[in-house]
């Protein structure tokens, strides 16, 4: 079943009986994890109707299933613009061929102290075929507290986010929990993990091939940003089967990060 049979029947009683609105915006991220069942996790859960792509998830309104999400994207956030230059549109490459196409911005508040980092992917239909994009993962943010997270869906986004956390190591969710411990995926406060499920042919009959927009807010000040080598992971992590694959990209970071674990 295709999204947009979702997005057309938005609105009624469906909507108004999910999730409370509570959370809505951004999230900051814990560096020291969440109590879960069991121990620790990096994560904090975002959307998860729809079982991380097993069937139709139910996208975000102001009135339910929001959180995480906010409603306007350029500015990410009342009071930040968009910094002149640091807007790009970067390949992603397996085996010689572009699969799809990474949207990467940044936006910086007045008093130059804090930004935002953008991500938004889109595979291309023909060449990605079955890949699968279930997180992608980006670097920079340590020392960079406190770190928050976001998400935009729009009428061009297919999937909403499932989740993210402080994190470099992405888990396959389901047939793992929701949240993994730490043991599974620990943490990391250098990286930022987002986890959705994208696939212009998905196995599961759900193709999504376009994300939506993804922010990290962090702290960082009147410098520029860099483009930082290996800075975005692209991961197929094997929901239905499919072999485990990382394939990295440069990435805008804040001025002196790295990509260390």
């Amino acid at each position: 079943m295709r999204k947009s049979i979702i997005k057309n029947t938005l609105g009624g009683v469906m909507l108004l009986a999910s999730a409370s609105a509570m959370a809505t915006g951004f999230v900051t991220l814990s560096q020291t994890g969440y109590a879960v069942p069991g121990g620790t996790s990096a994560y904090t859960l975002c959307n998860v109707t729809g079982n991380f792509g097993q069937s139709e998830s139910i996208p975000p309104t102001l009135a339910a299933n929001n959180t995480c999400a906010i409603f306007q994207n350029n500015p990410p956030l009342a009071g930040f613009s968009q910094i002149a230059g640091f807007n790009a549109v970067r390949p992603v490459t397996l085996n010689g061929v572009v699969i799809a196409d990474v949207n990467d911005r940044v936006w910086r508040n007045s008093a130059r102290t804090r930004c935002i980092y953008g991500t938004r992917l889109r595979l291309r239909v023909g060449p990605s075929g079955a890949f699968e994009v279930n997180d992608i993962v980006r670097a920079g943010v340590r020392n960079r507290a406190p770190v928050s997270i976001a998400y935009f869906y729009n009428g061009i986004a297919d999937e909403v986010l499932f989740r993210a956390g402080l994190t470099r190591t992405s888990v396959s969710t389901p047939p793992n929990p929701a949240r993994p411990l730490t043991s599974l995926a620990p943490i990391s406060t250098n990286w930022v993990d987002f986890t959705s499920d994208l696939n212009a042919n998905d196995p599961d009959e759900t193709d999504n091939p376009d994300s939506p927009w993804m922010f990290i807010q962090s702290a960082c000040t009147a410098a520029a940003p860099i483009t930082l080598q290996n800075a975005i992971l692209i991961r197929q992590t094997g929901q239905e089967g499919q072999p485990p694959v990382t394939l990295s990209i440069p990435g805008y970071a804040p001025a002196g990060a790295n990509t260390n674990p």
